[in-house]
């Protein structure tokens, strides 16, 4: 008879004798050769041929919209303040004995366009309202950098005198 410990240790030998027969292990040579069109990191060459234009292209368009933009700006600023400044120029035979607050029709164009003389743009200037609004129009240019063109922008600002405790008062 075989006791349990002689059958774990004949298949244990077992298997050893039969790692012994077999041929050793080599490692193998390797044979796998990649496709013949294998195309991962290729580029194609009418991407290589547009992309670079494109993104001068992009880059260029991009420098003179910014410096319109930039335009507008200057432009924007000056006219808002010139409004606030034309706004500044109340009319004091009104406002004196109390009869309205009303901008001066004469000293608040000329209020704007010292200011806007000062920050050297030119614009145009509009009371209304009987003398409650004032309008002040911008021009500004912008010769571009990369395009054969020269851009007109315009920026309008509007002020209006308001007064009163509460409320405004007309």
């Amino acid at each position: 008879m075989v006791t349990p410990l002689a059958l774990v240790s004949t298949s244990a030998s077992a298997t050893s004798a039969q790692a012994s027969s077999s041929t050793p292990c080599t490692p193998r040579a390797r044979t796998a050769i990649a496709p013949r069109w294998d195309d991962s990191g290729a580029v194609p060459v009418f991407v290589a041929v547009i992309i670079g234009p494109l993104l001068v292209l992009c880059g260029l368009l991009t420098v003179n919209a910014f410096g319109v933009l930039r335009a507008k700006q200057h432009a924007d600023d000056p006219s808002v303040e010139a409004a606030r400044a034309a706004q500044q120029a109340i009319d004091p035979a009104q406002a004196i004995p109390g009869k309205a607050f009303v901008a001066d029709p004469a000293g608040a164009p000329a209020a704007a366009r010292v200011y806007l003389a000062q920050t050297g743009v030119t614009g145009t200037v509009h009371v209304s309202d009987g003398g409650h609004t004032v309008t002040v129009t911008v021009t500004g240019r912008y010769h571009a950098v990369f395009w054969p063109k020269t851009f007109t922008v315009h920026a309008t600002s509007t002020a209006t005198l308001l007064h009163g405790i509460t409320q405004p008062d007309r």
